[in-house]
């Protein structure tokens, strides 16, 4: 509520205020009655305000409104119904700024009015639900001492009026009221009591409604009345979670709630039941403070006083749902408190295990999970600290805790008489040691030897594997391997003949270590490699299945190296030299190997910088193991290593095929991250040195490698230099630029070009690598003019990417660059290569962000600019004038390209171009379009498709009849699909301005063009109608509501045309369905598998004739189907179906030798006339035409 601030300021809740009044005054012309109305009401009410000089302050609104509803509100009703809506919605929206004190004065007099509103039975939705906001601002402001009195207008019997509409039938109304009492509630007034006065009142009624209705409510499902009762019980339901989650539920009532919403769980409606439950959960979550705390025990005590029986159907897993959720919002509150519980309420829920109802024991297993996981907060699970707040007592209570659980899993739930329910216990001790992680050892030991042993017995055929497996899984996880082994040896070798081998494990030990011990890994399971090596080798047949067997458990055991090596705890003690030189062996000797060798190699550095950058910063029990100090010391290790690392990959890097290189290349990014700037410098002086010889010694021996060997050493090395661009200290700078330098220029070499220009890219994506760009930029922009006519095409895609950095750099002072490369930018649009189109489209457009920003080219730096040339300032003007000059072009491919470039370039920065620019643009592009060379008219009408799609629709309008006299000079060419483009333009035209505008600017020659256009649109309306009706008459079938909703669904664009008439119809939906013959079994329509013998074809008993004559073919020894849908396609011809009537349409010699066409109706000529041509018999030979691959169509920008 809001009081007047003392100040003499305005308080911001009025300026609130004045965003919703100022909301409805701009609806005066609102197309809406009822907010046109409120509208209007409002500026009556302002201009009246306005009359009497006063200001628009919440007590003048509140005056004004409050004698607009006593003037439509009377003792007898309501006379004016649309007047007394308006009012009570602003009383609505005034009343939470109105001064409190005057709220108290007025409260007999705006309750009298409010009153006939909210008891007449005929009063619209709208103004009831007003007249309650109104109500409960009005009762917010009441003190204490008003809510005391007992007079007949007082707070205590407005709010029983409102708590009789939390009943009312409309859920509008019904949730406004509810919603109402839960914040008068929640917000009581100043008095010695935390508790609302009114509190006892609202429960106690509440209550007996609930029960009346319980007791009134019909005992048969089949009843009338029984969907009625239902709703009207949820109601009650609502409007207690309203009052219990406002923390206002009295004391004395919390028994006997508990028991009857335990009496409504015991139904089988969902709906009751989870209404229900959100009562408890109100009563749960309300209690949130320290003096709840003897209410909260209270609640829990009399839930377990009111245990149901375990083999109650209905009750138990209520019960148990109920039981979960308060013991969870139990430990929010009082966490020590709930921990010394568990030790009283684990065997009390472990009962309903006992119980042969899948449901109940189902239920009692996730209520056990719910109490471990959530009874006991994570802090509580560390070592004692004073920063974390843990004493050593609270570290024994939990440690008897733990002990607890586990021993009474261990004694009684793996007992016998819980057998039927072993996969919920499984599912249970997987959560608990989750949960307890490192704190389960050793507490959990004797429980994994026995699980262990139910999945290592192979005979006894253990049906719960997998549950077995996860619980396994997690004990790896929490415990670590080292644990785990201990308990449950892999025995692979067969040393301990009472132990079985355990092979099984491997794959869950790959999936699950993590953090855990990369010595143990070393010196216990690395060695039976050793052991499985020398049996293969020893074996004369190296096909047998047990040499399989044992070339899989290798391959197994090496699959856990880099697993152990993810963030491993002694990396420093493990990661020896001797096992670095080891592993360095492996990798030249062992090819396989490689892949496994450098993910372990990998992880250990990006684990470890993971760790150092915060990835599991929320993870406490980590960093109490391992702080962040000791994985400092692991990188500072590691980058020691680093350089022979290096070497080594190096090597292996070079002796492997290109298309096998990525893992190791991205295992060298990762130790560059760490190498020391010294030895970095040292390691990429070297790769230069070799870099440089090996192309002096190519270059003598000029002979190009064969396609089975690595591809030439100086390659090799040059993705080497790459690879270090970013990460190369400063005094490199200079030989790292003059390599590329020299290495663009190889004119020969397009593979040397294409990594020379990836440098440039490889800078630009770390900071350090960016200042040395804008450092060497000048240098840099001189090479790339110099290298445009030495660039290798397969190169250009590179290079363009590269010249994109520049130029997203460039310094004002060198806008010079831009028109010195502009003309290869350009040319690039029209590349074969699609990453060089796309490149070239990117750089454009980067270009124009760059020209918009302004500065001054200085033409007289161009090459091949006069020396005396005036610079120009940069603008996107100037940037279309600059590539507008490619027009004049005496080449037809430079024209295209630059028609192409122009293209991109309006469609990206239309919205930035004066419109005087873009109408000069249009005009001068669109008198390409009457040119005669193909090429050049195709890109002519891309521009026009992005003018149509892209220009504003009075520019196009004004120079439509221009525009469609050039566009349809290409409308009866068939060759490069300019006649569809046309059409397709045409129809955008017509969709934009209507079909009369186009066909009054179209050529009289054309307009049956739009005739055809609007035919074909006339038909396809009429095929759509005709598909509804018969849709409407045979009705939509689907298996369920809710694949109606998401698969049924029409097309929107209703005015959109088919392109193509000779689609296929849609096939009809209310087909004819046959029962297929089930032999002497009757057909059980109850079965679900009913549906399998149920089809939508006629079925039939198929004969040797009838296999005979199945399309089915051999083709390279397999038999091929032939469907009927390949039928459609062979129908529509193939390329020499198309060669055959070019021929037969070709003309022929008549008399006189003269040339004669046959007259037949061309397939795409515009008809006038509405019948659809016959489609052409298919012949045999059609039948046995391949259908080709059309050719790829040229692909330009997406976005055009």
């Amino acid at each position: 509520m809001a009081d007047n601030n003392p100040d003499g300021g305005v308080s911001l809740d009025v300026f609130d205020m004045e965003d919703k009044l100022a909301k409805i005054r701009s609806q005066v012309t609102s197309k809406l009655d009822n907010q046109r109305n409120l509208a209007l009401i409002l500026n009556a009410v302002e201009e009246n305000i306005n009359e009497q000089n006063n200001e628009k302050t919440p007590v003048a609104y509140f005056v004004s409104f409050l004698a607009l509803l006593e003037q439509s509100v009377g003792d007898n009703g309501v006379s004016d119904g649309k007047v007394a809506a308006a009012a009570a919605y602003f009383l609505d929206l005034v009343l939470p700024f109105t001064p409190a004190p005057l709220l108290k004065q007025k409260f007999g007099q705006i309750l009298t009015r409010l009153a006939p509103v909210l008891t007449s039975p005929d009063a619209e939705a709208a103004l009831v639900r007003s007249s309650v906001g109104s109500l409960e601002s009005l009762l917010l402001a009441q003190d204490n001492q008003q809510w005391s009195s007992t007079g007949n207008v007082s707070p205590r019997r407005a709010l029983v009026g409102m708590l009789e509409l939390s009943f009312d039938p409309r859920p509008k109304v019904r949730k406004r009221a509810q919603e109402a009492v839960h914040k008068i509630l929640a917000n009581p007034p100043p008095s010695p009591s935390p508790v609302h006065i009114a509190a006892v009142l609202c429960g106690e009624l509440s209550l007996k409604r609930l029960v009346m209705l319980i007791e009134n409510a019909p005992k048969s499902k089949k009843h009338s009345n029984n969907k009625e009762s239902v709703s009207a019980i949820i109601h009650a339901l609502q409007l207690i979670s309203a009052i219990t989650s406002a923390n206002s539920w009295p004391p004395s009532q919390v028994e006997a709630l508990c028991d009857v919403l335990l009496d409504v769980s015991r139904t089988s409606d969902q709906y009751l039941v989870g209404a229900a439950f959100s009562a408890f959960d109100g009563l749960f979550s309300s209690m949130s403070n320290d003096i709840d705390v003897e209410k909260f025990t209270r609640v829990l005590d009399i839930i377990f006083e009111l245990k149901p029986p375990v083999d109650d159907a209905h009750l138990a897993a209520s019960w148990l749902a109920v039981v979960a959720n308060g013991i969870q919002s139990f430990a929010k509150l009082l966490p020590k408190t709930c921990l010394a519980k568990i030790q009283s309420i684990f065997p009390i829920v472990s009962e309903f295990l006992i119980s042969e109802s899948k449901d109940i024991y189902v239920s009692a297993s996730q209520c056990l999970i719910a109490i471990v996981s959530e009874s006991i907060p994570d802090d509580y699970l560390l070592q004692p600290s004073a920063t974390n707040g843990v004493t050593a007592e609270i570290y024994e209570e939990v440690d008897e805790a733990i002990t607890y659980i586990a021993e009474f899993i261990e004694k009684e739930l793996l007992s016998i008489k819980f057998q039927h329910a072993t996969k919920e216990i499984l599912e249970l001790i997987t959560a608990s040691v989750l949960k307890f992680r490192k704190r389960s050892n050793p507490d959990f030991l004797n429980i994994l030897e026995s699980v262990g042993q139910w999945r290592s017995n192979e005979e006894s055929n253990f049906p719960y594997n997998k549950e077995a497996e996860d619980m396994i899984a997690a004990c790896i996880s929490t415990m670590g391997p080292e644990a785990v082994l201990g308990s449950l040896p892999l025995n692979l070798t067969g040393s301990n003949k009472n132990e079985p081998g355990r092979a099984w494990m491997l794959p869950i030990l790959r999936d699950n270590v993590r953090f855990a011990s990369l010595g143990y890994y070393k010196q216990n399971i690395l060695p039976l490699v050793t052991f499985f090596g020398e049996k293969i080798e020893a074996s004369s047949n190296k096909e047998s299945m047990h040499i399989k067997i044992f070339e899989t458990i290798v391959d197994q055991i090496w699959s856990l190296f880099p697993h152990f090596a993810d963030l491993p705890t002694d990396l420093i003690s493990a990661f020896s030299d001797d096992f670095a030189a080891s592993l360095a062996d492996l990798l030249y000797s062992k090819v396989e190997l490689r892949v496994t060798i450098c993910h372990a190699l990998r992880l250990m550095v990006e684990s470890n910088l993971a760790y150092s950058q915060g990835a599991l910063s929320d993870d406490l029990m980590i960093q109490e193991d391992f702080p962040f100090s000791e994985c400092e010391k692991n990188l500072a290790y590691l980058a020691t290593k680093s350089s022979n690392i290096l070497s080594v990959l190096f090597n292996v890097f070079s002796s492997t095929m290109p298309e096998s290189r990525g893992f190791v290349l991205e295992t060298i990014d990762t130790y560059l991250q760490i190498i020391p700037d010294a030895d970095l410098e040292v390691t990429f002086n070297k790769v230069c040195g070799l870099l440089k010889k090996a192309m002096d010694d190519e270059a003598a021996e000029n002979e190009k490698p064969r396609k089975d060997q690595p591809p030439k050493l100086s390659v090799t090395m040059m993705d080497l230099v790459v690879a270090m661009a970013k990460y190369v200290p400063s005094s490199s700078y200079n030989a790292l630029l003059s390599i590329f330098s020299t290495t663009v220029n190889l004119q020969n070499d397009a593979l040397m070009q294409k990594r020379s220009y990836r440098i440039i890219n490889k800078l630009n994506e770390s900071e350090r690598g960016q200042q040395i760009i804008s450092q060497f930029i000048a240098e840099l922009e001189k090479v790339f003019v110099d290298t445009i006519g030495t660039t290798h095409t397969s190169a250009r895609a590179s290079r363009l990417a590269a010249l994109e950095v520049v130029v997203n750099m460039l310094p004002s002072t060198d806008l010079h660059f831009i028109p010195s490369i502009l003309q290869e930018v350009i040319m690039s649009t029209k590349d074969v290569n699609e990453r060089s189109r796309e490149a070239s489209y990117s750089l454009l457009i980067q270009i124009g962000h760059k020209m918009a920003q302004g500065g001054v080219i200085e033409n007289s730096k161009v090459a091949g600019f006069d020396a005396n040339a005036e610079a120009t300032e940069a603008s996107l003007t100037e940037y279309f004038t600059m590539v507008s000059a490619g027009l004049a072009a005496q080449s037809q491919h430079m024209i295209s390209a630059t028609i192409t470039a122009i293209s991109c370039l309006v469609y990206e920065f239309k919205d930035q171009m004066p419109q005087e620019l873009l109408i000069e643009i249009a005009s001068t592009v669109e008198l390409f379009l009457t040119h005669n060379s193909r090429e050049i008219a195709k890109s002519a009408i891309g521009f026009v498709k992005v003018e149509v799609l892209s220009l504003p629709e009075d520019l196009v309008r004004a120079n439509l009849k221009e525009l469609l006299t050039k566009l349809m000079k290409w409308s009866h060419e068939h060759k490069g699909h300019f006649k569809s483009k046309v059409k397709h333009i045409v129809e955008r035209l017509i969709r934009k301005f209507g079909i009369e505008a186009v066909e009054e600017a179209i050529p009289e020659e054309d307009k049956k063009l739009v005739a055809n256009i609007k035919k074909t649109r006339a038909r396809a309306k009429k095929k759509e109608a005709a598909a509804e009706e018969s849709d409407n008459k045979q009705g939509k079938k689907f298996m369920s509501a809710y694949e109606e909703a998401v698969y049924d669904s029409e097309s929107d664009d209703s005015g959109d045309e088919q392109e193509d008439q000779n689609k296929k119809s849609r096939r009809g939906k209310g087909a004819d369905r046959y029962i297929l013959d089930t032999g002497d079994e009757p057909l059980n329509l109850l079965d679900r598998q009913t549906l399998t013998h149920i089809s939508s074809s006629k079925p039939k008993k198929f004969t040797k004739s009838d296999m005979k004559e199945a399309k089915m073919k051999m083709k390279d020894g397999k038999i091929v189907v032939r469907e009927d849908d390949d039928e459609d396609l062979l129908s529509k011809g193939s390329g020499i179906d198309a060669y055959l009537d070019a021929v037969k349409q070709a003309p022929v010699r008549g008399q006189k030798n003269k040339l004669k066409f046959k007259k037949t109706k061309d397939e795409e000529d515009w008809s006038d006339s509405e019948d659809e041509k016959p489609r052409k018999l298919k012949s045999k030979a059609d039948k046995r035409s391949r259908v080709t691959k059309p050719k790829q169509k040229f692909k330009a920008r997406k976005k055009l």
